[in-house]
């Protein structure tokens, strides 16, 4: 075996590291973008909650790995959400920074599981989660949404 194919080469149980998995999500975000200008369809394709909640499901039964786990960290955790991040649409909330990722995207998941329309776009919905469970804190230490 080559030297470049040991460096890369994965054994059973392995992750694969981080440049990769990126590439991966990437290319399967690129096939999911692309998939209603190949199929003719006239609007781009909407992901509703109910396919953010069946894949992080299946995320979670492969110990949070693979395609589906990073599709529903995308959705559950937009912007990587930092602390003081901003959503996609401005939107502002305030995560504790101590607070792992994984944490907030299991509450945001549960959060989900409580929408009463499954069809509803996960892009309307969890900005509304996300500033409802961590308003930032004004100065005077009253919560409050900041705009940008």
């Amino acid at each position: 075996m080559l030297k470049i194919e040991q460096d890369h080469a994965l054994t059973r149980g392995q992750r694969l590291p981080p440049r990769h998995r990126r590439m991966a999500f990437a290319g399967g975000l690129l096939v999911l973008g692309l998939a209603p200008l190949l199929s003719g369809a006239e609007t781009p394709a909407t992901i509703t909650i109910a396919q953010v909640l069946a894949a992080c499901e299946r995320g979670y039964a492969v110990g949070n790995r693979g395609v589906d786990a990073a599709m529903c960290e995308w959705y559950a955790n937009p912007c990587g959400c930092k602390p003081d991040a901003a959503g996609p649409g401005g939107e502002h909330w305030c995560i504790p920074a101590a607070e792992p990722a994984e944490t907030t995207i299991r509450k945001v998941v549960t959060e989900l599981r409580r929408q009463p329309d499954p069809a509803a776009p996960v892009e309307r919905v969890v900005p509304d989660i996300l500033a409802r469970m961590y308003p930032c804190q004004s100065a005077a230490g009253k919560s409050s949404l900041r705009s940008p």
